[in-house]
């Protein structure tokens, strides 16, 4: 399974980046699933998703930001974000990728998860009970360093006012508009934490977003909780929403707390 999703994954990195320049990747075509406008860019990772599903004949079924849930049947799902940081990939960043995850129900039980850059074709891996890896090479989490915290973190119209107070505690603070990568870059020990904090509930994150780097980051060594202090877990479905932390070390979750 883990490397059907690599190979899915890889056709999403051709699709993209074979567009002509001329391409619009912003061109809202139409709202998805989720809600939110489905742009050109999205559609086109999207449909490079379904296509290979079909020739791979894969036996899950299907859950994506654009398309919604496609039941097909199978015990399993595969969770997708086929462009997770469309803003990024419309304004030239190159911090955007594809994220697609394999499991039962929830985010807890995901058994696969692949997250790769749709710029570098740098990629993220993780197989549950197996660790995770990056381009390959095994990845962990690195140790704290209380005298120099790293935190990624949420900066976006609606962030919540006590980010922006953690934020001038932390050094160095870095907002990438793509969940997937970050996280990832906690998990492979480049910063402590990514603080995911919103004013509003609708704002906030969904499975979808961080279904794949949820298991990188938990097999590098790393958890994520609510803002409760709760184990994170969500359903596989697009209407629930959460803030969280996703860390190294109990150390940083306590101080974020």
């Amino acid at each position: 399974m883990l490397r059907a999703l690599e190979e899915i994954a890889q056709r999403v990195y051709k699709a993209v980046n074979d567009l002509p320049e001329e391409f619009d990747k912003s061109k809202t075509l139409y709202m998805g699933a989720d809600g939110t406008p489905t742009s050109a860019i999205d559609k086109t990772a999207e449909d490079a998703v379904l296509y290979a599903l079909d020739e791979l004949n894969l036996e899950v079924n299907i859950l994506s930001e654009e398309a919604g849930f496609i039941d097909r049947g199978y015990a399993q799902t595969l969770v997708v974000d086929p462009v997770d940081g469309t803003h990024n990939a419309s304004l030239g960043l190159p911090f955007y990728t594809v994220s697609l995850a394999v499991g039962e129900k929830s985010l807890r039980d995901i058994q696969y998860a692949v997250v790769k850059n749709l710029v570098t074709g740098d990629t993220y891996c993780a197989e549950k009970g197996a660790g995770a890896q990056f381009n390959g090479q095994k990845i962990t989490v690195k140790k704290f360093d209380t005298k120099f915290p790293s935190l990624l973190c949420y900066v976006g119209h609606y962030v919540h006012q006590d980010t922006l107070d953690k934020v001038r505690k932390c050094a160095p603070i870095r907002s990438l508009g793509c969940a997937s990568i970050e996280m990832c870059l906690v998990a492979s020990g480049n910063f402590d934490a990514y603080y995911y904090n919103t004013e509003q509930y609708s704002k906030n994150i969904r499975v979808v977003d961080i279904a794949a780097s949820a298991l990188i980051l938990r097999e590098a060594g790393g958890e994520i909780v609510d803002l409760d202090n709760n184990i994170l877990d969500m359903p596989f479905d697009l209407e629930t929403r959460c803030s969280f932390i996703a860390y190294d070390d109990e150390k940083v979750k306590e101080i974020l707390l």
